[in-house]
C-alpha cells in the first residue's frame, strides 16, 4: 500500500507523510507565524510608539511653553515691585555676616516712632545667613517672637486668634492670609519676609530650571497650580504689604560661645530655639525702604531673666519654660537695641545756686 493511500485519518497521513519528509531530507519546518508577517507586525508597533511618544511629548512641550508664558507674563508684571526689596535684604544680610563689623546708627532718624509704622521682619541663625537657599528656606520660620513684642507697635494690628477659620489662605477673602493660629487675616507690621520669599520664588532661575527639567505632564500641572496659587494669593498681598512698609529689620543669632544647647527631652526643637532660649550674642540691622539706606547695624546681647507670677498648671513645666525663655531673652535683646538706638540724653550739670544771705 502507498504512502498516501494508508488507512486513517487524513489529518494523520498528512502527519506522517511531514514526518516521512523530515527523516529523508534531514530539513524541519516550523510552525506558527510567518517570518515577515511578525516582523512587519513588529515594525507597525515600533512606529506606533515612536508616533504616540512625539505626539505626547508635542503635547508636554506645548504645556511646557504654555507655562512659562504664564510666569513671564507674571514676572514682567510683578517682578520690579518685589525682586528690587529682595535684592535690598540680600544686601542687608551681607553686611551683618560679611567683613569688619562696627555699631553705626543714622542721626536723623527717630527710632521710637519709625517702629510704629508698616515694616518688614527677618531673623534667622548666622550659619544660615550666608547661604542665600539656606536663608529663604530659614525664612519660612521666621514669626513674630519677644524681639518684635517688644520693639516693634502696630496699632491696627488685630488679636492673634481673631478671624474666621481656616486652613490654607485660599479660604480667605482677597487681601487676607491664613494664619499660623489657622484664621484668616490680613497681614499686620511687622510682616514676616517668607512671605516676600514665597512670592518671589516662582520669579527665580531655580524655579524655571526645575520646569524645564519636569518631564511628565502631572509634574508640569503641579507647577502650574503652584503659579496660580502665588499668583492669586501671595503675590497680591505681598505687593500690598510692602509697598506700606517703611522699612525692614534683620535679626542675625550667633551661638553661644560656649555652643548649643542640647534640645530638650521629648521635644524637637530647633536649633533657632536652642539659641534662643539662652543667653548668646546677636546682630541687628535696620534699612529704610523702598531705598534700602541703612539706617542701623549694632551688636547686642540677646538676654533675660524670667520671672514667674503665679503657679502654672496642666503644662509641661520644661517645655513651658523653656518657651517662656526665649521670649524673655529675645525681648531683652530688643530692649538692649532700642537702648543703643535711643541713648538717653547727657546729663546736664545744674546750675550751682548763690548760697542764701
Amino acid at each position: 500500500m502507498s504512502e498516501n493511500k494508508r488507512p486513517g485519518l487524513p489529518s494523520l497521513n498528512a502527519s506522517r507523510a511531514t514526518r516521512y519528509r523530515q527523516l529523508t531530507s534531514g530539513k524541519t519546518a516550523i510552525g506558527g507565524i510567518p517570518p515577515k508577517l511578525f516582523l512587519g507586525g513588529l515594525a507597525i508597533l515600533v512606529i506606533g510608539g515612536f508616533v504616540y511618544f512625539q505626539n505626547a511629548q508635542s503635547a508636554i512641550d506645548a504645556q511646557r511653553s504654555s507655562l512659562m508664558a504664564k510666569q513671564r507674563a507674571v514676572a514682567e508684571a510683578l517682578g520690579p515691585k518685589l525682586l528690587p526689596i529682595q535684592a535690598a535684604v540680600d544686601k542687608g544680610l551681607a553686611a551683618l555676616t560679611t567683613g569688619p563689623f562696627k555699631d553705626e546708627r543714622a542721626n536723623d532718624v527717630e527710632f521710637a516712632k519709625l517702629f510704629t509704622t508698616p515694616g518688614l521682619y527677618l531673623r534667622l541663625r548666622k550659619e544660615d545667613a550666608k547661604d542665600a537657599k539656606r536663608a529663604r528656606a530659614a525664612a519660612q520660620k521666621s514669626l513674630r517672637d519677644g524681639f518684635t513684642s517688644c520693639l516693634m507697635r502696630d496699632p491696627k494690628a488685630a488679636a492673634p486668634q481673631q478671624g474666621g477659620a481656616c486652613k490654607e489662605s485660599r479660604d480667605c477673602e482677597p487681601g487676607a492670609l491664613c494664619s499660623e493660629y489657622k484664621v484668616c487675616q490680613r497681614p499686620s507690621s511687622p510682616f514676616n519676609m517668607r512671605l516676600l520669599y514665597r512670592a518671589v520664588s516662582v520669579l527665580s532661575p531655580e524655579w524655571v530650571a526645575e520646569v524645564k527639567d519636569a518631564s511628565t505632564e502631572l509634574g508640569l500641572i503641579a507647577y502650574e497650580r503652584g503659579l496660580d496659587s502665588v499668583t492669586r494669593v501671595d503675590i497680591p498681598v505681598a505687593i500690598e504689604v510692602y509697598q506700606r512698609a517703611k522699612y525692614f529689620v534683620i535679626v542675625v543669632d550667633e551661638d553661644p560661645p560656649e555652643g548649643l544647647p542640647k534640645a530638650l527631652e521629648g521635644t524637637d526643637e530647633t536649633a533657632e530655639e536652642r539659641i534662643q532660649r539662652v543667653a548668646h550674642p546677636a546682630r541687628v540691622g535696620v534699612w529704610e525702604l523702598p531705598s534700602g539706606r541703612q539706617l542701623a547695624r549694632l551688636s547686642a546681647q540677646a538676654a533675660g531673666k524670667l520671672r514667674e507670677v503665679g503657679v502654672r498648671k496642666g503644662m509641661n513645666d520644661a517645655i513651658s519654660a523653656a518657651g517662656r525663655t526665649r521670649q524673655a531673652t529675645s525681648c531683652g535683646l530688643a530692649l538692649e537695641v532700642l537702648a543703643k538706638l535711643n541713648p538717653a540724653p547727657a546729663a546736664v550739670p545744674l546750675p550751682e545756686l548763690a548760697p542764701a544771705p
